[in-house]
């Protein structure tokens, strides 16, 4: 994840000042600062916290309001404050981020996104600090043991979720799950006995209900059967 063009508005602990630009980015749990001339970087496991707030978007300029003697004055009036507001009204985002290290703080501008866009975005990096840190993991192990302790859940339950702190769950996909079975039934099919079909004479599983060619059903008060190939 990367940050481009963030203007530096802080920088305490930091090789930068007010009004630098610097790009940030997040990889490899490491950080790194990029300045014109300086570079800062530091481990994922020194960021104690990020903080991303500001007003967001912000719109200035405009205000026109449309007006005139008579209707065509108002009509006229009203084409004008339209055309004005067009070309005065700027939208400019204003979006700040902290980052607090155990050496210093670095705050910054950024212009791309607004807050909430932003903290979606940095999400997978709030979820490592959280993973990287012993006293969030000892809390949610105190939480696990408790519900253990009261029977809510199973020991293999407990075991699950206390894996679950470290490394991200691997969710069930039906959707792959349906189409990896209905492949395994195909081949088992495919690979049994064969039989013609009476409706259209495709060659089709001995023991079909319906034949995949022409529709016809074959089931339990069909008249008629898939005819065995000898």
């Amino acid at each position: 994840m990367i940050l481009k063009d963030c203007i530096v508005l802080g920088a305490s602990g930091f090789p930068f000042f007010p009004g630098n630009s610097s790009t940030v980015s997040f990889c490899g749990g490491a950080v790194t600062c990029s300045g014109p001339e300086s570079i800062a970087r530091f481990s994922l496991v020194e960021l104690i916290d990020i903080t991303v707030n500001g007003p967001g978007t912000v719109t200035t300029g405009g205000g026109f309001i449309g007006g005139g003697f008579g209707v065509e004055g108002a009509l006229e009036g009203v084409a004008l404050a339209s055309v004005l507001n067009v070309l005065t009204t700027k939208k400019k985002i204003h979006t700040f981020v902290t980052l607090t290290t155990n050496f210093g703080e670095l705050h910054l501008h950024y212009g791309a996104m607004d807050p909430a866009p932003l903290r979606i975005y940095l999400a997978p990096v709030f979820v490592e600090l959280r993973r990287l840190d012993p006293r969030w993991i000892q809390e949610r192990e105190q939480v696990i043991a408790a519900h253990l302790a009261n029977q809510s859940i199973t020991a293999e339950e407990a075991d699950v979720l206390k894996a679950r702190l470290f490394r991200p769950p691997v969710w069930p996909n039906p959707k792959a799950e349906a189409e990896a079975q209905r492949l395994l039934d195909e081949k088992a099919s495919n690979e049994g006995p064969k039989g013609l079909c009476p409706s259209c004479d495709k060659v089709i599983p001995l023991h079909s209900e319906t034949c995949k060619y022409c529709r016809a059903n074959f089931g339990q008060y069909a008249s008629w059967s898939v005819t065995p190939i000898s």
